[in-house]
């Protein structure tokens, strides 16, 4: 049996795999193609980088590239029109962006993770998004703080800002979290609003130290009206959990778990950034001296070639934690089933790991770069900053992942949260 490869970068490895591949029904023909055109591409993501930071929103011409490339049918089910890719695959095409430019790899991880929740939606609503065009869509989405859904006749009013939006400067939709309003007045749980482009605005608001070019802006609607097909009652059907009768299911993908995907996906992108980091360290160290030393090159210093061999380290356990992950992921797709608390428990545990040995590895290799690793001319700035502040989203603190493990561990219930946010 063909062993699937463990370097995200090692599209060879992908290539040589054979029709004993393990995992038969993901689109393994289309992943090398993919994951190979994302690496060709970091080369004018690195020379587009700066636009995001002064403009905060990705270069036209990169998400031109982006689509143009195909990434965006990597999200939809084949039954419409998609390629029908892992999740690994898709974590591996992250990560190789990520190495041209962290927000790229932002941006195209969450349009593509909000694309595939809806394509787990009821039959209706994928009618609605997927079948209405012959364009792939693209969705941004933010689900906290929800807006408010209120019934009229035929459908809904919405309400709300919803910061955070990244990529919803390119998105042709928005998956909103919505809270319903009851004839009281009172608020219950709800699900998502999905919104046309054209029933909201943005508001520019998005002024952070890092990830600049995801353009993560606030979405506001004004009394946005609905049709009822365009409504997932999440907190109803829950996410991926298909009601009787479902025509639209069946797809590997169909059986994803909701918050493990996206957790995992989003993990590929700072272990991109750490690697692109990693590899300008380790060759400016055959170049640079350590000045008042009488070391003519880094490279020379013992110490230096430990400090670099444990930051490779963590990144590449990190890494292998991100892939197991995927690798759960994409076989309970195989299976049709749903991963288990205790799975979900596991994996949240695992990418808490992952996310303080990502975290080590750079600072150990930011203290290897010196100073001028800070300068605005210089790239390894903006992956530090892009990479310590995407592993401060609230999904990724590993306090949290932490205690959820544990409680798992020990049978306490309920844990801290929902089970499809673990």
């Amino acid at each position: 049996m063909a062993t699937l490869p463990k370097e995200p970068s090692d599209v060879k490895a992908y290539a040589a795999l054979d029709t004993h591949d393990p995992l038969p029904a993901y689109n393994r023909t289309a992943e090398r193609e993919l994951i190979a055109k994302a690496r060709a591409l970091q080369p004018m993501l690195l020379a587009s980088a700066g636009y995001g930071d002064e403009n905060g929103v990705l270069d036209p011409e990169v998400f031109g590239a982006l689509t143009d490339a195909g990434f965006w049918a990597m999200a939809a089910p084949r039954r419409w029109g998609g390629l029908g890719t892992s999740a690994r695959a898709m974590a591996l095409v992250g990560f190789e962006l990520a190495k041209g430019d962290p927000s790229v790899g932002w941006v195209y991880t969450v349009l593509h993770g909000t694309t595939w929740v809806a394509s787990l939606g009821p039959d209706a609503l994928q009618e609605a998004i997927f079948g209405a065009s012959s364009d792939h869509p693209v969705i941004c989405g933010i689900a906290n703080p929800p807006g408010t859904l209120d019934e009229v006749e035929g459908g809904y009013i919405v309400n709300g800002r919803w910061p955070y939006a990244s990529g919803s400067a390119h998105a042709s939709w928005a998956q909103l979290g919505v809270a319903i309003r009851k004839s009281d007045g009172t608020l219950d749980h709800g699900g998502f609003a999905y919104l046309r482009r054209e029933q909201y605005t943005i508001d520019t608001t998005w002024h952070m130290m890092g990830m600049k070019g995801t353009g993560s802006n606030t979405i506001v609607a004004q009394d946005a009206f609905i049709p009822r097909d365009q409504f997932f009652h999440v907190a109803k059907i829950g996410i991926g959990g298909h009601e009787p009768g479902k025509r639209h299911v069946g797809e590997p993908s169909d059986y994803w778990p909701f918050m493990p995907f996206l957790r995992a996906t989003a993990h590929a992108v700072v272990a991109g950034a750490a690697t692109a980091i990693l590899e300008r360290v380790r060759d400016a160290a055959n170049k640079r001296p350590i000045i008042y030393t009488s070391y003519g090159k880094q490279a020379d210093c013992v110490t230096v070639q430990a400090e670099l061999g444990k930051a490779a380290a963590r990144i590449a356990a990190a890494e292998a934690l991100t892939l197991k992950t995927c690798d759960l992921i994409d076989q309970a797709g195989l299976e049709r089933r749903r991963l288990t608390p205790q799975e979900r428990a596991q994996s949240k545990g695992e990418g808490s790991l992952a996310v303080e040995l990502l975290n080590e590895a750079i600072e150990q290799l930011m203290f290897l770069a010196g100073s001028s690793a800070y300068a605005d001319a210089n790239p390894i700035q903006r992956y530090y900053r892009d990479a310590s502040f995407a592993m401060r989203h609230v999904a990724n603190l590993p306090y949290v992942g932490y205690e959820i493990f544990g409680k798992s561990l020990l049978g306490v219930e309920p844990n801290i949260s929902p089970a499809d946010f673990i």
